[in-house]
């Protein structure tokens, strides 16, 4: 993995704390009816933090998929050489 991957994914953590306790700031000062309050004071931060943290996470996933496919397409090629069968991935959609 590049190191510009992993920074990008330890950087994701800050990203979603500064992005919950923004959103969890904000939501303190607004004036909201009691039962409201508290599901949104649990439910929006968490939101907000995953939606900052997602930009850092996608090239982390994008290069482990890319590296299992690579993998995937040379097992299929050794086996297509040695006449075996192949692993069989997920049928076509």
């Amino acid at each position: 993995m590049s190191t510009r991957t992993k920074a990008l994914a330890v950087l994701s953590l800050p990203a979603g704390v500064v992005g919950y306790l923004v959103t969890g700031a904000i939501l303190s000062g607004l004036e909201l009816p009691e039962g409201l309050a508290g599901a949104l004071m649990l439910f929006v931060p968490l939101l907000v933090a995953g939606l900052c943290m997602a930009p850092f996470l996608v090239p982390f996933f994008d290069q482990m998929a890319r590296r299992d496919l690579a993998a995937i397409q040379e097992q299929r090629a050794a086996a297509e050489d040695t006449g075996t069968d192949a692993p069989k991935g997920p049928p076509p959609a």
